[in-house]
């Protein structure tokens, strides 16, 4: 056995469409796959193609390993996580996170054999309807002059959201940095505020069909704002063509209650886990 790390080619993604059985596997890894992120590396065996990571580096790291079903059981996905964990640490990396199917029991087992712990749990839930009646709502385009207001209230409510759940005790408020407004800035298409009298109260980011944030600030919660928000999103997106609208709502959040009303359904619940490195 011989398993190497390498970037994926064209020759690699068309092979893995056409031969794997994805599954059972993550949606944002599938998410990355189809968009051919970066982050997306080939797992081999010799010449075959067996499995394919996804490598996201930093000193919070995240790492995905996927092994196709027929190459299981046979040590491969052993040598992938240690050769990734290999190229991890060596960009300094002081944690990484893992994902897995809380139904998968093998899955779990394995990855606690690795030393990856439970931190969370998510469930990715899907919307496959109709877009929605909405009267006119405040809601516009995010701007970089939007840039302390709404990551004010989005750090705040995510913030709450945590210390809620339960599963984040040492949880703090996000600070805002250059690099995060940066960021933003670039991907200002992808954002929307919502305002009233001028004032922003609410903050989304989505991409694709994807729905990855959205925050009310607090104050201005339980009022329907919220549900006006995430059918204004929904119906952005479906105008663009896409059959669905995705999102993933950590278990324990309320908000989850106001998705189910919304007719979302839950498609499976993860669990996320975390690996330390001293």
């Amino acid at each position: 056995m011989n398993v190497v790390l390498n970037e994926m080619n064209e020759t690699d993604y068309l092979e893995a469409q056409n031969s794997f059985d994805f599954e059972g596997a993550d949606g944002d890894f599938l998410l990355a796959f189809e968009r051919k992120l970066s982050t997306i590396f080939a797992i081999r065996d010799d010449d075959q193609l067996v499995g394919i990571a996804q490598l996201e580096e930093g000193k919070r790291a995240y790492l995905y390993v996927f092994i196709n079903p027929i190459y299981r059981s046979k040590g491969i996905g052993s040598k992938a996580i240690v050769l990734c964990e290999n190229r991890l640490l060596g960009t300094g990396t002081e944690e990484v996170m893992s994902t897995y199917n809380c139904v998968d029991v093998m899955a779990k087992t394995f990855a606690n054999k690795k030393g990856f712990m439970r931190k969370f749990s998510s469930t990715f839930m899907r919307y496959l309807g109709e877009g929605f009646d909405l009267s006119e709502i405040s809601v516009r385009k995010y701007c970089d002059e939007d840039y302390e207001a709404a990551h004010e209230l989005y750090a705040i409510a995510f913030h709450e959201m945590r210390m809620r759940v339960g599963d984040f005790p040492d949880s703090v408020v996000q600070k805002p940095s250059e690099e995060m407004r940066v960021l933003w800035a670039k991907s200002a298409n992808e954002r929307l505020v919502y305002t009233i009298d001028g004032e922003i109260v609410g903050y989304a980011h989505f991409e694709g069909n994807e729905i990855g944030s959205i925050a009310i600030k607090s104050g201005y919660q339980g009022q329907g704002l919220g549900r006006n928000f995430v059918k204004y999103i929904c119906n952005a997106i479906l105008s663009e063509g896409y059959s669905s609208v995705d999102l993933y709502c950590v278990v324990g959040n309320k908000a989850r209650l106001l998705y189910d009303l919304l007719g979302f359904q839950a498609i499976y619940t993860a669990e996320y886990a975390i690996k330390r490195y001293s």
